[in-house]
């Protein structure tokens, strides 16, 4: 299963093109988030899932953004962790806890207005766009499932 959710995630997010060539190691990261050229790096929000085995992934969140104790605490439930400098947060999870990420959103979108504590007076801008890339990787996976026959 892990080989066919690293192939499903690759071609949503890089194209088949990438397959033509080779195959996708199963140690590589898989960058989710919308990033383009135009973007800060010094303000963006990266997001990248490793996928392991069995169905397990790990979902990571790196950039200047506001850390709450409700989104470091999220993060240890799920045995994840939180680094402050630099922002890093990681969540170990399976197919059935991708819902936690929606939870995560929900944090991130009460710091929205919290940019000025980073530092980073495009956080409102940019957490928007993380919310919706966090969405767009829960509405994949639960594809992902559906199309495999799991019931999440």
């Amino acid at each position: 299963m892990s080989a066919r959710l690293r192939r499903y995630l690759t071609e949503s997010y890089l194209g088949e093109k990438d397959f033509i060539t080779g195959s996708v190691k199963k140690d590589f990261a898989i960058q989710i988030d919308d990033m383009d050229d135009n973007d800060d790096l010094t303000q963006f929000c990266t997001m990248f899932v490793t996928v392991g085995n069995r169905g397990n992934f790990v979902f990571e969140l790196l950039g200047n953004i506001p850390l709450t104790q409700e989104i470091v605490d999220l993060s240890e439930i799920y045995g994840g962790s939180v680094e402050r400098d630099p922002g890093r947060i990681v969540f170990p999870l399976n197919l059935n806890q991708i819902e936690v990420l929606m939870d995560l959103a929900k944090k991130i979108r009460k710091t929205s207005k919290a940019g000025i504590s980073v530092v980073n007076p495009n956080w409102q801008r940019i957490s928007a766009r993380a919310i919706s890339s966090i969405y767009r990787f829960v509405r994949i996976i639960r594809e992902y499932t559906r199309t495999r026959g799991h019931v999440l």
